[in-house]
């Protein structure tokens, strides 16, 4: 395909967009694809900041000017990865359930702006609001790619609503418990991001609501944790991010990415040099 992309990130909660998938946005951002970041939640029942307050004094700030953090933290976060286009659903997050609300609202983005990526949750991810947000928006794209009442609709097949996208889903694992034994995640796609994991680190550090920021070390443990994993040290990499990929696609051969074939022209001392760097 030629010309740029046009990439979708749906996460449920504020933050989630960037920690699973900020590298990978950004390197997008960087080379002019358009890029939007979608939250469904307001995030503000992970407001970590607000909760410590109401156990000390009993009392809590209100909750718009807590939902006007969430979305700051959000909007200075993307900032940073070079994306612009910031939108929030703004439903409670407190119990998030597939509701025909939401799959109309995600579909309504997908509508206009007819991604040829979306990004979002693992579907059976351990986190029952990230499982969710993954089953929306896979509704949500049958609806977009279809007829539906009160919503404009292309018969001629020029604006498709997603149905031609392909889905990426996040692959680090989510919660430490059996669930996450029932449908292992094996990464099929993984985005080398030590050109950009500094940008991410910032990004991240927006988010001081949830403990993180440049005088904290939140950030460092998870950008090592999660960047630095497993899945970094197979593909041979300093930091990455790993994805799913929803569709197989096809080739005219057998794919082999540029990173493999540059291996091939590197001696096993720069291969360790280069993935052994630590950044954070």
């Amino acid at each position: 395909m030629s010309g740029n992309l046009t990439i979708l990130n749906i996460g449920c909660h504020p933050k989630d967009a960037i920690i699973y998938s900020g590298g990978t946005v950004a390197k997008h951002s960087a080379r002019g694809d358009r890029v939007c970041i979608l939250t469904t939640t307001t995030g503000v029942a992970l407001h970590l900041r607000a909760i410590e307050e109401y156990k000390n004094t009993g009392s809590v700030s209100d909750i718009d000017s807590l939902i006007d953090d969430k979305k700051r933290e959000l909007v200075e976060a993307a900032n940073e990865l070079g994306v612009s286009d910031v939108r929030f659903l703004g439903y409670d997050d407190e119990i998030v359930l597939p509701t025909p609300k939401i799959v109309s609202d995600i579909a309504d983005v997908i509508g206009e702006i007819n991604p040829n990526i979306i990004i979002t949750h693992w579907p059976y991810d351990s986190v029952p609001a990230h499982a969710a947000t993954a089953q929306m928006t896979l509704l949500a794209i049958d609806a977009a790619s279809g007829i539906r009442k009160g919503k404009p609709y292309s018969p001629t097949g020029g604006d498709t609503g997603g149905e031609q996208a392909q889905i990426f889903y996040h692959s680090h694992p989510g919660r430490t418990n059996v669930l996450e034994n029932l449908a292992i995640r094996m990464p099929t796609t993984v985005i080398d991001i030590t050109d950009v994991v500094q940008n991410k680190s910032n990004a991240m550090n927006k988010f001081k609501s949830q403990d993180y920021g440049e005088d904290r070390p939140l950030q460092r443990k998870f950008g090592e944790a999660l960047d630095g994993s497993h899945y970094s040290i197979h593909a041979l990499v300093p930091y990455s991010e790993a994805f799913v990929a929803h569709n197989a696609e096809v080739y005219e051969y057998l794919p082999l990415s540029d990173y493999r074939r540059k291996l091939f022209n590197m001696s096993s001392e720069e291969i360790l040099n280069y993935q052994t760097q630590i950044l954070l």
